[in-house]
């Protein structure tokens, strides 16, 4: 492909995928490799990824720049991109870049993370809110840390992080509950997911027991394995909803931007709680940023 405009990276923490832009900002290829940030422990590890995944269309582009968001720009990534404060526009994130040189023949453009004063952070999600064009309302973007955000006017006006996706894993694959169940849940149990959502609902204060019920539930077959797994999901969704609905009381509606595989899983639970739910198109998002912001960098 020698028409790319731009080529454009999200670099998460486990996988790293890689957009070509032509000169209207649309998507011509992409390409996903698991060279995540968190597998990488230096500059030359960094650099020969990269060089990996999008040498052949740097090498017959020379002239298009390299941007980068998402974990890529931590404290353990490539090089720290410091974080901007909560209300910054996609101007102010362009401002905020910073620049690692590489063996392409041209810079890497690494797009900051935003930060609150409670504190709160985030990192790549600045670039999907960017990307996604909400006004006003809260946007949720679920993973192994899941952003609740207030939008007003565009942007991003507070936001609350939730350890949902990253709790679940710790729960089933190290701790005694996990060992207890060896079935994934399954949305279509919906007496079991609505037992987990109404766990949530009656308070977080008896979570330390309501665990070990569920563990007890598969020892002593009150239960079988993909009852609880199910229970469990739908316990961590509720707790998730709970706070957040407590932190955004006049919330009616939410939109996520979300794998396919997660959008079902937060609809359900919307609908547990009595709120609307819009999928957006999380892929789109994160394109739509890069470019726009990639536009405004000097």
């Amino acid at each position: 492909m020698n028409d790319i405009a731009l080529i454009g990276l999200d670099w998460g923490s486990t996988n790293v995928c890689a957009f070509a832009f032509d000169e209207n900002g649309q998507v011509q290829s992409r390409r996903h490799d698991d060279a995540g940030a968190l597998k990488l422990g230096s500059t030359e590890q960094f650099d020969a990824a990269l060089a990996a995944l999008v040498g052949d269309w740097a090498k017959l582009n020379p002239d298009a720049p390299l941007i980068a968001c998402g974990m890529v720009g931590a404290k353990s990534g490539w090089r720290e991109a410091r974080y901007v404060d909560t209300g910054a526009d996609a101007a102010t994130l362009a401002g905020g870049v910073i620049r690692v040189e590489t063996s392409l023949g041209r810079a890497l453009s690494i797009i900051p993370g935003m930060k609150s004063d409670e504190p709160d952070v985030m990192r790549g999600e600045e670039t999907q809110l960017i990307g996604a064009g909400i006004g006003d309302g809260i946007v949720v973007l679920p993973g192994t840390h899941s952003k609740w955000v207030q939008m007003t006017d565009g942007r991003v006006n507070s936001f609350a992080t939730f350890f949902t996706g990253e709790m679940n894993a710790l729960i089933r694959e190290q701790s005694s509950v996990g060992k207890a169940l060896s079935t994934a849940p399954n949305l279509s149990d919906h007496a079991s997911f609505d037992m987990g959502i109404a766990y949530a609902r009656a308070g977080a204060a008896s979570w330390l027991h309501d665990l070990f019920v569920l563990r007890a539930s598969v020892v002593t077959g009150q239960k079988t394995e993909a009852e609880v797994s199910t229970i469990l999901a739908g316990w961590l969704l509720g707790c998730e909803f709970a706070a957040a609905l407590s932190m955004y009381p006049q919330t009616r509606g939410i939109a996520t931007i979300a794998s396919e595989t997660l959008v079902p899983w937060y609809q359900s639970a919307a609908r547990a709680f009595g709120i609307g739910c819009d999928a957006l198109n999380a892929d789109a998002a994160t394109t739509n940023g890069l470019w726009k912001i990639a536009r405004l960098t000097s």
